[in-house]
């Protein structure tokens, strides 16, 4: 295993859940969410997210890596409060220019010159109940800089989706963006917010083993620092060869999956760096042991393999252990408030 510089990332974000269970207005779009539970079962599908949440939290902070945890309001409900990379991300410093504004159909916001806070529009309404106002405040008040913030979740009102970063896949070294298209991902927007914030967009369709389309990019891929983990027999063939060259070009090592390895979420996973610049890969048990055993000596070989525990949160939520995560680009405030 090699140690390498840590990016210009100040960890992960996390959001504990209080009221996590299974979400009707989701289940038409993900494959991966299991069946609707009894009304008997909510209570402790509730209390089991929880204890994996708290486990998983427990994992990264003894493995080093810079945590940041947001607590769940008391209103409004949200099942799906925990897979929260959906609607914000966080963008690194960016050298990129402006967008033009001419084009009515673009939104007018830029990269601000540092480091930002952005909201995305979500599909589900009742997802859209878990955007949180105030959140560049509860950051700053954690003691990061945010230095701008963007808001496109009021595009959900006309109809057009882009769901954070599990929507979108980001290549910051190389400033390329990925996204699967679906009914959470419109290709316009998608197009737009590239356009915003400097990256080039790369979208292509995808079929599951049933033949319908994955719902977010992030389940069929993840890029490290040196690795890029995906699943080609997912992608389109003519978009297949494209991705598959710019993966290359970008001088990672790709780790191709197959449909069923996708299926148990075997590229929805995380590269994250502890304090003292070890690199981790994320994945829950049920990702990893889907891997094949050369497949995971040759992650091991870059980095550490941190296994979680999430059953529950997996098979409800339809989400795995990189939806539950927020890269954390804002840096450290060189100065108190």
């Amino acid at each position: 295993m090699t140690n390498e510089s840590p990016p210009s990332c100040s960890g992960l974000i996390m959001l504990r859940p209080k009221y996590f269970g299974w979400n009707s207005e989701t289940a038409s779009s993900n494959a991966f969410q299991g069946a609707m539970p009894s009304p008997s079962e909510s209570r402790e599908i509730a209390l089991e997210g929880l204890r994996e949440f708290d486990r998983m939290a427990v994992a990264l902070d003894d493995a080093g890596i810079p945590l940041t945890i947001l607590e769940d309001r008391d209103e409004p409900i949200c099942p799906d409060a925990v897979f929260l990379n959906n609607w914000f991300c966080t963008l690194p410093a960016s050298t990129a220019e402006e967008p033009k504004t001419g084009d009515e159909q673009e939104p007018a916001f830029g990269p601000g010159g540092g480091t930002g806070l952005v909201h995305f529009p979500m599909e589900s309404p009742a997802r859209r109940m878990e955007i949180r106002p105030n959140l560049a405040h509860e950051l700053i008040d954690a003691g990061f800089q945010v230095d701008f913030e963007s808001d496109w979740s009021d595009w959900a009102e006309g109809g057009q989706y882009l769901e954070g970063t599990g929507s979108m896949v980001l290549d910051h070294q190389h400033r390329v963006a990925y996204a699967a298209l679906s009914s959470r991902t419109s290709i316009t927007l998608f197009r737009s917010w590239c356009s915003a914030f400097g990256f080039e967009p790369l979208s292509f369709e995808t079929a599951d083993r049933d033949g319908h389309p994955l719902y977010h990019t992030n389940v069929v891929m993840s890029l490290g620092r040196r690795l890029a983990i995906w699943g080609s027999e997912a992608v389109e063939t003519y978009a297949r060869h494209e991705v598959h060259r710019r993966l290359q070009d970008s001088g990672r090592l790709i780790i191709d999956l197959n449909l069923r390895q996708i299926s148990e979420f075997g590229a929805n996973v995380l590269e994250a760096y502890s304090s003292d610049g070890t690199p981790h890969w994320i994945a829950s048990q049920r990702a990893i042991a889907s891997w094949t055993s050369d497949q995971r000596r040759t992650i091991e070989a870059y980095s550490s393999i941190l296994a979680v525990d999430i059953p529950t949160i997996e098979r409800i939520g339809g989400g795995s252990a990189r939806c539950m995560l927020a890269e954390n680009h804002l840096p450290l405030r060189p100065y108190p408030l």
